[in-house]
């Protein structure tokens, strides 16, 4: 389908808003998330500027989604998406904390996959992850501790864990090696904000795994 520019603006202008509202965002956290000026984020959703590709890849970082969704086609629906490991988007330091998602943008798909590689010391945050939906766990490499509720469970290479999302859980690395793990879960769509917003403070917490819980 051809597009005139004002009509790829107006297409463009219509996603960055659903995207921000379905992430529950405002105008201006989602300026602040991707670092621009709350107006520029207004004028770029209401149609009364076109974006540069700067702009568009710091809203697209923002939102938690890769450009290419921004800019594909409204009624294109994806039935296959094949991701090349030197395209992947990747969210972290690339030290302590480097997390990539595996899963491609199939619309209305539920299913997202993570691959995490955790240095020692390192957590996903001191506030537990909670959310409607299942998660599964996979060690691939190392160890790693999960913290589902009250309880602990260490996973070494090959291990699982399966549990359901809406129980408050966290994840640290407290052994002497770097831990790699896939994370897939039934999520709703503002998780992708959520890790986008998630990752900057756990890599700060390295060093500070997650406090175990004291027995009573």
């Amino acid at each position: 389908m051809d597009f005139t520019v004002d009509e790829q603006i107006a297409r463009i202008s219509r996603k960055i808003r659903s995207f921000r509202e379905e992430n529950a965002l405002t105008l201006q956290e989602l300026g602040e998330r991707g670092g621009l000026a709350t107006s520029t984020v207004q004028k770029v959703e209401t149609g009364q500027m076109m974006p540069s590709l700067a702009v568009l890849l710091k809203l697209a970082h923002g939102l938690g989604r890769p450009l290419a969704e921004l800019l594909q086609d409204e009624g294109a629906d994806v039935d296959v998406f094949h991701s090349k490991a030197c395209e992947r988007e990747h969210v972290g330091d690339g030290g302590g904390l480097v997390v990539e998602r595996l899963t491609g943008n199939l619309q209305r798909s539920s299913l997202e996959t993570w691959q995490v590689t955790l240095a020692p010391g390192a957590s996903s945050g001191s506030d537990p992850i909670q959310y409607d939906g299942e998660e599964l766990v996979v060690c691939e490499k190392g160890f790693v501790t999960f913290r589902v509720g009250e309880e602990e469970y260490s996973l070494q290479t090959g291990d699982s864990l399966h549990f359901r999302a809406s129980i408050p859980h966290s994840w640290y690395n407290d052994g002497s090696e770097p831990a790699c793990f896939t994370i897939t879960g039934t999520l709703p769509p503002i998780f992708r904000s959520v890790m986008q917003s998630r990752v900057p403070r756990a890599v700060e917490s390295i060093g500070e795994p997650v406090p175990r819980a004291v027995a009573s």
